[in-house]
């Protein structure tokens, strides 16, 4: 069966969505793929068996979701459009994804993403980058750029892993390590969840602060110098580390709006998330009913708080040197 005939026909899908009926179209082939119109939810998209292996996806994209749902005792993934204006071009991605998952053998993660980097222009995106994505952005690729330093750049890619899903942003030699930047004139930092400082089994945690302020001209670096500069170390390894950058949501079109030049504030810190760190987690909340509280984010103010147990010596140094 070629590509073509596996799927219904764009005037099909279109009388479908205009006329306001629910679908649930099986497309042909292996795994297991549906097709969904929901008119109630005012959404189109894709609906594949859930692999728990697959991570969690920023599109970058502020009308395409990639979520987990819950059907009785099944899990899924889902890819879903969300604004009805684009149902007509959006209809040709989810084809694409679905050939590149069920004809390539990819999975849903990566063939959203590969898609997503052909086919983006079609659906509407912000070609700007948020200041607080963006001080994030930074701040990972500082330790990364500083981690390729000291422990090679392979090593140092295989452990970044916060675009993977994982609570932690970095992951090597039996430590975790998690990086929050911040511009603020005091060391605050946002915590998104209660997990996010929630050590993993008998793994450290590490929290790595930087302090950034904006620099003038002729200091500092833009978050697109620090790119190249991780492109440049990473050498045979850019291919890699460019799928990892797009799954963050970073679009080359931010080149032209990330202008603004950053340098450290103060000197970067690692902080052990111990019994003395300020944090809250399941462990610590245990007794409330957590279930009815979906969401839960807070603000830490480090200034004065104690580094703790010395943080291992590739981290430390990989904290020090010049940000590019």
């Amino acid at each position: 069966m070629t590509a073509p005939d596996r799927h219904i026909s764009a005037d099909s899908f279109e009388d479908f969505v205009q006329r306001a009926i629910p679908l649930e179209h099986p497309i042909p082939g292996e795994p297991r793929l549906i097709l969904f119109i929901d008119p109630r939810r005012q959404e189109i998209g894709l609906r594949a068996q859930a692999d728990t292996s697959q991570p969690r996806l920023e599109t970058g994209l502020e009308h395409v979701r990639l979520r987990p749902v819950q059907r009785g005792v099944d899990r899924f993934l889902e890819i879903a459009i969300t604004d009805p204006r684009m149902f007509a071009d959006a209809y040709p991605l989810l084809c694409a994804v679905a050939d590149r998952v069920q004809l390539q053998g990819l999975n849903l993660r990566v063939a959203l993403s590969d898609t997503l980097r052909i086919l983006g222009r079609l659906l509407a995106r912000t070609d700007t980058l948020p200041i607080e994505k963006e001080l994030g952005l930074f701040g990972e690729l500082m330790l990364l750029l500083g981690l390729s330093r000291e422990v090679g750049p392979q090593e140092a890619l295989d452990a970044w892993r916060g675009t993977e899903g994982e609570e932690h942003d970095f992951g090597l030699r039996g430590h975790d390590i998690e990086v929050k930047t911040t511009s603020a004139e005091r060391r605050t930092h946002w915590i998104g969840s209660l997990t996010q400082l929630h050590p993993t089994g008998d793994r450290p945690l590490w929290l790595v602060s930087h302090q950034l302020t904006r620099a003038e001209s002729s200091d500092g670096h833009t978050l697109p110098e620090l790119i190249d500069a991780v492109r440049h170390r990473l050498e045979d390894l850019r291919s890699a580390f460019d799928r990892r950058l797009h799954d963050t949501g970073w679009r080359e079109p931010y080149r032209e709006t990330s202008r603004t030049r950053w340098r450290r504030r103060e000197t970067s810190a690692a902080f052990a998330v111990d019994d003395g760190f300020p944090s809250l987690t399941p462990q610590r909340l245990r007794g409330l009913a957590l279930e009815r509280i979906p969401e839960v984010r807070y603000r830490v103010d480090l200034t004065q708080q104690p580094f703790g147990p010395v943080a291992p010596d590739f981290l430390l140094k990989a904290l020090t040197g010049e940000t590019a």
